[in-house]
């Protein structure tokens, strides 16, 4: 490493040194110190490291967090930017925290999380390492930030475009993410999938893929998981899903906290479990395997590591505010929140009280007309059958008075509704009700509450 990018290095470090002093985040803020004086750090800091970017609408996090388990259950050493900052400057920052003060950084890999939007921003700076890409889906998001999904689609087409040698793993469920291995046929190609439907609660109902790619003409199916995925073909053309290599053949049980299922892969079954909570993490658990399978591992590792899988911080984190503890879930969009509505449609008892908080700042989106794209009448139905007095539906951030609305509009009991804009005010609250409940947050009320959390229980901190 050169003079220059280690002189970057250190003043990255001090501008790390020196926000947390202040008591402030100091996740982006050293990227763009190390940015500007050495526009290339990226790329020297990551050249003796094999390099994962997962991209993609909705899983990101968690795939890059079971991607992190599996390799350092079998020994590797990895470096992540766990804390969610997922563009350039969060990226370089993350390389600064592992490496040394001259720039040398040892790790095995590096897992990085990449916004759609910035991957070109950070694949610019990988040409001729070795790098495998993830893409998990493509869903309808953000649209200030990203227009339609075929915007995103091309967004992610333009990353790939700097990394020519790049080995993808693609969710061969999804349409729109399939279509990145026939628009690039030089690429080393890896799919994963679920080979059978989901069971009755999950969502199929909204799709943001409708009409071929292709040729415009409308899907069919033979299975469908949730939303656009599934087992799509078209008639017209003949584009359909590729047989996954990596694969739940069967869905034995969805526990709580865990999926029971028949796993394939490269043509062996193998009974497995996926300790992620949610049917829709299934899919985050089939990537990591298939990044396991790039990785070389054995299949045994990789099943005895997806039972070993953790979740990261706000993606149903179980947090002891009391006795009865209460999970935290992130929600952005309407696919990802009808899914967390099956879960809860699935789990949810009158002992459990359920939180929604909503922002409408940038990191959010600042449209939030997505809420009435969301099945709450589902979950409704579900709260009628289990109902007691004491269960209560709380509302916090910005735009809580909106989910009241909608929720309302749904067919809930207002007299139920506690709206408290105050995260500390409403963290007491919790904490005197005593009862277990269901956190479903937008991501700057899950980022804000979860500080004021940290303030009365122990929570591992994450800078930002």
């Amino acid at each position: 490493m050169g003079v220059r990018s280690a002189f970057a290095v250190m003043a990255g470090k001090l501008t790390a040194f020196t926000l947390r002093i202040l008591g402030k985040g100091a996740t982006s803020l050293p990227g763009v110190v190390m940015l500007k004086l050495c526009p290339n750090i990226l790329g020297d800091l990551a050249k003796d490291i094999k390099v994962i970017c997962v991209t993609g609408t909705n899983g990101k996090t968690t795939t890059c967090h079971a991607i992190a388990d599996m390799l350092t259950a079998n020994g590797y050493t990895c470096l992540s930017n766990e804390a969610g900052a997922n563009m350039i400057n969060g990226v370089v920052s993350c390389f600064m925290n592992a490496a040394s003060l001259t720039g040398k950084v040892k790790r095995d890999y590096a897992v990085l999380e990449c916004d759609e939007a910035s991957l070109k921003h950070i694949t610019k700076s990988f040409g001729g390492l070795d790098v495998t890409v993830v893409v998990t889906n493509i869903f309808r998001d953000q649209l200030d930030r990203y227009g339609e999904v075929l915007t995103t689609l091309e967004l992610i087409k333009k990353g790939l475009a700097f990394i020519p040698q790049v080995k993808l793993v693609l969710n061969a469920d999804c349409s729109l993410t399939s279509s990145l291995a026939e628009s690039m046929p030089h690429k080393d190609v890896r799919f994963f999938g679920v080979n059978c439907a989901f069971d009755h609660n999950s969502s199929s109902g909204i799709s943001d893929a409708v009409y071929c790619i292709k040729c415009k003409s409308k899907y069919k199916y033979h299975s469908r998981t949730f939303g656009h995925l599934g087992d799509f073909y078209c008639e017209n053309c003949g584009y359909r899903r590729q047989a996954p290599s990596v694969a739940a053949q069967q869905i034995k049980a969805f526990n709580t906290g865990s999926a029971d299922i028949t796993l394939l892969l490269d043509g062996k079954q193998y009974e497995a479990q996926i300790t992620l909570p949610g049917a829709y993490n299934i899919y985050n658990g089939l990537a990591a395997a298939a990044v396991g399978k790039v990785a070389g591992l054995d299949d045994s590792r990789i099943i005895a590591a997806l039972k070993k899988l953790t979740t990261p911080f706000g993606r149903m984190e179980h947090i002891a505010l009391h006795d009865k503890g209460v999970e935290l879930i992130l929600v952005k969009n309407p696919a990802g929140f009808n899914e967390v509505i099956s879960f809860l449609t699935a789990h949810c008892t009158g002992e459990d009280d359920i939180l929604f908080g909503l922002n409408d700042n940038s990191a959010d989106g600042t449209d939030v007309s997505w809420i009435w794209d969301v099945e709450f009448e589902k979950l409704c139905g579900r709260i009628d059958e289990v109902k007691t007095e004491n269960q209560r539906f709380f509302f916090t951030g910005r735009r809580g008075e909106d989910l009241e609305v909608r929720l309302k509009y749904a067919g809930f009991d207002t007299n139920r509704f506690v709206l408290e804009k105050d995260y500390r005010t409403l963290i007491q609250k919790l904490r005197k009700t005593g009862r277990h409940t269901y956190m479903v947050l937008s991501y700057t009320v899950m980022l804000g509450f979860r500080d004021k959390l940290g303030e009365v229980v122990e929570l591992k901190k994450y800078a930002r």
